[in-house]
């Protein structure tokens, strides 16, 4: 009786010292919270980046308008600031001087004329006059007459030319198309060839971007520009445009001249290229730079390295989706741009993956996210 009474106690002793369950397995890992996890988001980006240059602004063409004629500006014909084609009559000098020149030229030029067929006239009837009735002499005038009455007609008609130049003259047009500038004179100033430029004229659309490369580059761009076809308007080197507030313009420029010989105090190759400027951002004496890619920029998801991963069957990125579950997501991998990979296949741009924390999950399961900038804030 009192060995049975011993053997109870010593049985519940064992069972409050060695619980019955310390043999049961730990909780699985949808027992506790999610693991954290830091993630970015894949961005497309040009895998083809440019390089940059920086770039001056000039026009292809300007012209000074001068008088060529002198007188008193009757006529300022354009707004200062606006554009104007070719052929626009942009100012008018004083014409009645330069009218009543032309018409006495004229008025030379029928007299002589007149003198002109007086003078054939003479000498036709001295021709055929009998033999014997006018000396050798006669007809030796009347030829000389001739003559020298054609002399007066050509003068007369040089002389209306020139004064009808002139007239032209009192008339300033602008030769190229392009913006004008601000008017040196104004309506009743008195001009003359020596009087300076009256406004000038700046060629906007297309423009020039000038810039420099080193020497050391010459070569990539000369195989570029040997892959170009300008008559198929079919261009390897593309520049384009970043304004000083970072605006990129869309339309894209091509070379048009490579210098022929380097600086030698800083060894570098001027280049010139020309762009569509139709909207006019682009101003002549404008500093700007210009970016240069080879081709077409190629868009593609790009990731920080640290997401790559790589085992025995290629590389994946643990992808988290919009239920913050992660998948294991094979990649093709393109360059490597700064610190970040370019994805050619298996990821869309926008789609978030682990960057940290690779190794403390998998395939599956939950996990709680935060970028870096959450991160940093911290």
């Amino acid at each position: 009786m009192i060995k049975t009474k011993y053997s109870v106690l010593f049985a519940l002793l064992l069972t409050s010292v060695f619980p019955w369950n310390v043999t049961a397995d730990p909780p699985g890992p949808g027992g506790g919270p999610p693991p954290l996890v830091t993630v970015a988001a894949a961005i497309e980006y040009d895998v083809n980046p440019p390089a940059e240059y920086v770039g001056h602004v000039e026009a292809i063409q300007s012209v000074d308008l001068r008088a060529r004629v002198e007188g008193f500006l009757e006529q300022v014909k354009f707004k200062e600031g606006s554009d104007v084609n070719a052929g626009d009559i942009l100012y008018v000098i004083e014409q009645a001087p330069y009218q009543a020149k032309v018409d006495a030229d004229r008025a030379s030029v029928a007299q002589a004329t007149a003198t002109l067929t007086r003078a054939r006239q003479y000498l036709q009837r001295v021709r055929t006059v009998r033999s014997g009735g006018v000396s050798a002499t006669d007809i030796d005038n009347a030829v000389a007459d001739e003559l020298q009455a054609k002399a007066q007609l050509q003068e007369a008609k040089a002389d209306l030319e020139l004064s009808e130049l002139d007239l032209g003259y009192t008339m300033v047009r602008a030769p190229i198309k392009g913006r004008i500038g601000q008017t040196a004179f104004t309506r009743g100033n008195l001009v003359e060839p020596d009087s300076g430029p009256l406004a000038r004229i700046v060629q906007m659309d297309p423009i020039r971007v000038v810039y420099s490369i080193s020497e050391n580059d010459l070569a990539a761009v000369r195989s570029a520009l040997g892959d170009s076809s300008p008559d198929k308007k079919k261009y390897a080197l593309i520049p384009r445009i970043k304004l000083p507030g970072g605006e990129i313009l869309k339309t894209a420029g091509h070379v048009d001249f490579v210098d022929n010989t380097v600086d030698a105090k800083t060894g570098t190759i001027a280049i010139w290229a020309v762009f569509d400027n139709h909207d006019g951002l682009l101003l002549p004496g404008q500093y700007v730079t210009a970016l240069i890619s080879r081709s077409q920029g190629k868009q593609l998801p790009m990731v920080p390295q640290a997401a790559v991963q790589e085992d025995n069957d290629g590389r994946y990125v643990l992808v988290v989706d919009s239920e913050n579950r992660v998948i294991q997501r094979r990649i093709t991998t393109g360059p490597v741009v700064h610190t970040q990979w370019a994805v050619e296949s298996g990821l869309a741009a926008g789609e978030m993956v682990i960057v940290q924390g690779v190794q403390k999950v998998r395939a599956g399961q939950i996990v709680k996210t935060i970028t870096g900038d959450e991160q940093n804030r911290r």
